[in-house]
């Protein structure tokens, strides 16, 4: 009895053992480290200058509770005023930041009612190297913009991370398209562009882009406008392949019951 319970006990820690030594080939254990893999939670959101579908009435702390919620690494908004009468001349970029305790970059697109109205990102990380890159307008139509930062993730990883709004029009978000990739090829690092695009991936315009870019569609892209029972996909991330080599994405998904504004946001999480 007692010799059995000593095979017993040695074949427990025979089975514990191999669970964390591996064989170096000459019959030799050597340990072996699995390393657990980060996660990069990226939303983006066409905000509506706060205010929700059909209404003027604006509250911030909606979209600022809406953000909260998933706890975002990475925000990029669309349609944020700065100083704008209708939105109480309050730069809405910063407040947000203030609130959710990230750092912040507001690229102007337009000049709107004395203020400044445009697109923004937010971040928990460090950020750096802040640029206002402007679109090409080859027809008329609203001007547009990328706020462009460099992100800091730490261990020696970086990002270039861009919020932009398309325009309305085929020919303008044609020619913003190709303003992108290039961008995207002259990179030396992981870049990802997540914006209200104006269009689904099945479009000439996005279609154009996966040249250089590929898009946060898990299983399908998400619905996200608009905002009650949405039925088209245009508010997505998209990963140079630099981005798209070193983040994996694993999920994407927008986030139902949202109705801050007449977008719903996008959750994107990625792994690395």
């Amino acid at each position: 009895m007692l010799q059995m319970k000593k095979n017993q006990i040695l074949l427990l820690i025979l089975c514990l053992c191999s669970t964390v030594f591996a064989c170096d080939g000459k019959g030799k254990e050597v340990p072996t480290l699995q390393v657990e893999k980060k996660k990069l939670t990226v939303m983006t959101y066409n905000i509506h200058h706060g205010a929700p579908e059909g209404s003027e009435v604006v509250n911030l702390e909606n979209i600022a509770n809406t953000l909260k919620a998933k706890n975002p690494d990475l925000i990029a908004l669309q349609e944020v005023d700065v100083n704008v009468p209708r939105s109480g001349k309050v730069n809405q970029a910063q407040k947000l930041a203030e609130l959710l305790g990230m750092e912040y970059f507001f690229s102007k697109s337009i000049d709107y009612q004395g203020g400044e109205y445009g697109v923004a990102v937010l971040s928990k990380f460090p950020i750096s190297n802040k640029r206002r890159i402007e679109l090409p307008m080859p027809t008329s139509g609203e001007k547009r913009s990328v706020a462009l930062v460099s992100v800091n993730l730490g261990e020696g990883v970086s990002l270039e991370f861009g919020s932009t709004h398309l325009d309305l029009n085929v020919p303008n978000r044609t020619a913003q398209a190709i303003q992108l990739n290039a961008l995207g090829m002259e990179a030396n690092k992981p870049m990802m562009i997540a914006a209200d695009y104006n269009a689904e991936v099945n479009t000439s315009e996005l279609q154009e882009m996966q040249k250089v870019f590929s898009f946060s569609c898990k299983n399908g892209c998400p619905n996200s406008f608009p905002v009650r029972n949405p039925t088209k996909a245009i508010d997505l991330v998209a990963s140079n392949k630099k981005s798209s080599d070193t983040f994996g994405l694993m999920s994407a998904v927008a986030l139902t019951g949202s109705y801050a504004s007449d977008h719903l946001p996008v959750l994107v999480v990625y792994n690395y």
